[in-house]
């Protein structure tokens, strides 16, 4: 199948380069399997001065610390590195630095937290992916850690949840090489972790075949001033069903037991 922009260009080099033109987007899921997380090297990481956050936190979900959150050297710790281990999936370096949905922006502009959460202001970032290896049509996902203050990881998920109603209907993301129509955006079951968690099913016109309809994932899980975001795909056109469990349940687990939270009862 075609798929241009999409995030497993990264995650399968071989397969990018005959799919270069389909699909990215938001996506989502809920908790799921236990998995391990055993040493390796560290994810990328980054810091950013990003645009200003969105307002607001979502009434009951609290309003995140007022402090800033952990720099990037210390998202990079708690993220998933290469050969941690989630169930039959496995973490691995990202080939970018920065998740390519991020490059692409969303009609309406209310949209765009489901396209790519950077510009909501966060102060720093890691990056991280798993997949199954020797399995190009396995689920991927990639999973982003990022840092905000003064509220601002609370900020960015009440804009999120707002995108979320305000674009169940779809809406359009402009690409480099081409414009995706995002058919529909579904809520689904988020986990129960966190401060607060977010998780939507994203229906995606495949830009190359009008009556074929590709699946994303997105969750989000908002901890104090930090957000721990999972972003899925297949190539397939079969609907995977969400975020796989276990990846969520071993990034958690490890950002949890790093010190980046105490763990959920």
């Amino acid at each position: 199948m075609n798929r241009v922009g999409n995030s497993r260009t990264r995650r399968t080099a071989a397969v990018a380069v005959g799919v270069a033109v389909v699909l990215t987007g938001a996506v989502a899921c809920g908790g799921g399997k236990e998995g391990g997380a055993p040493s390796g090297t560290g994810p990328a990481a980054s810091t950013s001065a990003g645009a200003s956050p969105g307002a607001g936190s979502r009434s009951g979900a609290g309003t995140g610390s007022a402090e800033a959150g952990p720099g990037a050297e210390r998202l990079k710790a708690f993220a998933l590195a290469p050969g941690d281990k989630a169930g039959r999936y496995e973490a691995s370096e990202p080939l970018l630095d920065e998740p390519m949905s991020e490059l692409y922006d969303a009609r309406p502009a209310a949209c765009q937290p489901l396209t790519g959460l950077g510009k909501a202001g966060h102060t720093a970032q890691a990056y991280a992916k798993t997949d199954v290896p020797g399995e190009w049509q396995a689920v991927g996902t990639e999973i982003l850690l990022r840092s905000y203050k003064d509220g601002g990881a609370a900020s960015a998920m009440k804009a999120l949840s707002e995108a979320g109603r305000q674009c169940a209907g779809g809406y359009t993301e402009d690409r480099a090489l081409a414009e995706a129509k995002i058919l529909k955006v579904e809520p689904v079951k988020a986990p129960a972790l966190g401060d607060e968690a977010l998780a939507y099913r994203i229906v995606v016109q495949d830009v190359k075949d009008r009556n074929i309809s590709l699946y994303k994932y997105l969750t989000v899980i908002r901890s104090g001033p930090v957000t721990l975001s999972f972003r899925s795909d297949a190539i397939d056109t079969k609907d995977f069903g969400g975020v796989p469990g276990e990846v969520v349940t071993a990034q958690w687990q490890k950002f949890s037991k790093a010190g980046g939270t105490a763990p959920a009862s």
